[in-house]
């Protein structure tokens, strides 16, 4: 789907790429439990990436700014990168550390658990930002990740908020927030631990929805998206609350559902959707990304989602 002017939506991604290290087990390990593994794979990954090219599977025009090391896994970035027609013109790549690193374990139910050595992800400075201005001027939509320093994602958001580009958030790894930062982001869309740790609260504390997205308007989160998994998600638009549902999948692999979900919402706002309609959007590539293992081989293409959503 075109924007109102007839061309393909802009988006402009500043973020992460991780080389990706993946093995299936029967059951997550507990802390000082060693478990058998099954599968091995290598894969290309990292939020900012995988939300790059989710974009452009769903027909954005999309640019990737971030920072990637030398070696081969530097060369896979800008491999993938071609293939799927993502802008790398704004990528750094630096000798002086390695491309980011990402180990994953994913169990029998498709739940997963995430470490990641950033390398290459902490040089991304604000001079690099700086320099892919244009680029995020011209975008219709920014998407912003925390994997990289607060910096350049600060410098990222101020550069498109002074241009009229609206600002996506997805406050993943999440940490507090300076006021600065997002009284000039759009949306934010934390899952439940994320709108945990904004919020001020532990990780696993048992705070109600509702409750976050009083407590994370009244941090100045002008809107929200909050992603409740397999039960949807509640949009906070400043107005009313509502709830969308997921779509009904057989899960296989969670590992991309959210990254799959925040380019479905950036593509749909860049198209001139409303919220709501952009998070049932976002929904269906969420839900469609849980059907296979992997992220990137899971991220669904623009002819699949609308199944789920034209009318």
């Amino acid at each position: 789907m075109a924007t109102e002017s007839g061309r393909a939506p802009r988006i402009a991604v500043v973020g992460s790429y991780n080389h990706d290290l993946s093995m299936s087990v029967t059951s997550l390990p507990a802390p000082g439990e060693t478990v058998l593994g099954g599968g091995f794979a290598e894969g290309t990954g990292g939020k900012g990436s995988n939300q790059a090219v989710g974009a452009a599977r769903l027909g954005a025009t999309t640019s990737f700014v971030g920072c990637i090391g030398t070696g081969r896994f530097g060369d896979a970035a800008m491999d993938l990168w071609n293939e799927e027609g993502v802008g790398a013109e704004c990528v750094r790549r630096t000798d002086a550390t390695r491309t980011g690193v990402a180990f994953v374990l994913v169990d029998d139910d498709g739940e997963n658990i995430i470490s990641v050595a950033p390398g290459a992800n902490s040089r991304l400075a604000t001079a690099d930002v700086r320099d892919a201005g244009e680029v995020i001027r011209a975008a219709d939509v920014l998407l912003c990740q925390l994997e990289t320093e607060l910096d350049p994602v600060v410098e990222a958001v101020r550069i498109a908020a002074g241009a009229g580009t609206e600002v996506i958030l997805n406050p993943a790894p999440a940490r507090e927030l300076p006021a600065s930062l997002l009284s000039n982001v759009g949306v934010v869309t934390p899952n439940r631990t994320e709108a945990r740790i904004l919020a001020g609260h532990d990780p696993t504390a048992d705070v109600a929805a509702p409750t976050l997205l009083d407590e994370l308007a009244a941090f100045g989160v002008p809107r929200t998206v909050l992603t409740l998994g397999a039960d949807g998600a509640l949009v906070d638009g400043g107005g009313a609350r509502e709830r969308v549902d997921a779509i009904d999948v057989d899960v296989v692999d969670t590992t991309g559902g959210g990254d799959a979900f925040n380019a479905g919402v950036a593509v749909a706002r860049a198209e001139g959707r409303s919220l709501l309609d952009a998070a049932r959007f976002g929904c269906a590539c969420g839900g469609l990304a849980c059907t296979a293992s992997g992220v990137v081989p899971a991220l669904p293409e623009r002819s699949a989602v609308d199944v789920y959503t034209t009318e």
